[in-house]
């Protein structure tokens, strides 16, 4: 069974981890969102592996420091894949140089998928679908420079009539790539419609390197769904994991507790305590702090005190309503969330929630 060891020893070399038993579950990048507070908190509750925000490797060889502020990384904060786009191979292969220069990664990523239209304006992101070669250009440039392992994350095609994967596939690895991240649907698709659970499985069958899948993850059912239709190698989690870093164990323990349960019971979202929701916003928010602290020591910079009150709320914002969407009292909340000026604005949102949950406000 060599196909199977040398699969094994990519994804345990790419996550840096021993094997839970279970599939590896999988921060994926997202623009304004996986910056290491984020993932610090979902690395807590269980994700074994997480990815940086998208970083331009234009911004990176220009020294531009907030570029270089999007790869800043937290000590304690578990495995990190630096998640790069571009569309010049000897480009991206002098960022990938840099960054696994910095010692603080344990992954580099090609950002072929991203369906923006600044990103893919520039021939990056989802546009290098249409040109496979070029993603093999740009893998093998970067494997030349760097013994860190490199992984693509792509899509099924720009739609449904050009269905580009497998080439890509084919591109990919013989261009060296250690693990292939595949977004299930389609340019077209954006972050929405059906994933395609029948290309993704006949991607993994046809793959020889490990294969995370990715798209439409936001129960337990979905991922269990995913891993028995297509037998992909690990599952990433995107926007089901906003406000929500206890989806990676509640899908960890519903995939370790029984395999047969049926999936009412297993997408019954067990209903958290506002203790817990304060208990991971307080987190979330000392892992903003530390973070913003550590960015302005690298730029020379002490802010004010409430300077820095201001970057967390500002920050924070985006993930503010998710953390208390369903609640009573949220929805009038979402429409105030630029009153909001100061973490003890945020504690008092936080205790007006309560007290209409209570009703008592």
């Amino acid at each position: 069974m060599p196909r199977k060891r040398n699969r094994e020893q990519c994804l345990h070399k790419l996550l840096g981890v021993a094997d839970s038993g279970i599939p590896p579950l999988i921060l994926a990048p997202m623009a304004g969102y996986t910056d290491a507070a984020m993932r610090h908190i979902c690395r807590k509750h269980g994700a074994a592996l997480a990815y940086t925000e998208m970083t331009s490797a234009a911004g990176l060889l220009h020294a531009d420091r907030k570029t270089w502020l999007l790869l800043e990384t937290l000590p304690d904060e578990g495995p990190v894949v630096a998640h790069l786009y571009g569309r010049e191979p000897d480009q991206l292969a002098e960022a990938a140089c840099r960054v696994a220069q910095t010692g603080r990664f344990v992954a580099i990523d090609l950002n072929a998928g991203c369906p923006v239209r600044k990103v893919t304006v520039g021939g990056a992101g989802a546009a290098l679908i249409h040109d496979p070669q070029r993603i093999h250009d740009i893998l093998s440039a970067m494997r030349r420079v760097t013994e860190l392992p490199l992984t693509i994350k792509t899509r099924l095609g720009p739609n449904p009539d050009r269905v580009m994967i497998f080439d890509i596939l084919t591109a990919a690895e013989s261009a060296g790539a250690d693990a292939f991240a595949l977004h299930a649907r389609f340019t077209s698709q954006g972050h929405g419609g059906a994933t395609h659970l029948e290309l993704l499985a006949e991607v993994k069958r046809r793959a020889r390197i490990p294969v995370i899948g990715n798209g439409g993850i936001r129960t337990a059912s979905d991922a269990r769904r995913m891993l028995s239709g297509t037998g992909v190698d690990a599952v990433m989690i995107a926007r089901g994991a906003i406000g929500n870093p206890w989806i990676f164990s509640e899908i960890s323990a519903a995939l370790v507790s029984n395999a047969d349960l049926p999936e009412t019971v297993v997408d019954k979202t067990p209903r958290r305590s506002f203790d817990e929701i304060q208990e991971a916003l307080e987190s979330h928010m000392d892992a903003s702090r530390t973070l913003f602290e550590k960015m302005n020591a690298r730029l020379g910079i002490k802010p004010a005190a409430a300077q820095t009150e201001e970057h967390l709320v500002a920050v924070f914002r985006a993930h503010l309503f998710r953390y208390l969407r369903g609640l009573k009292g949220s929805s009038r909340l979402r429409g105030r969330l630029h009153l909001l000026h100061s973490r003890a604005d945020i504690r008092a949102a936080i205790a007006t929630c309560i007290k209409q949950k209570n009703g008592t406000a």
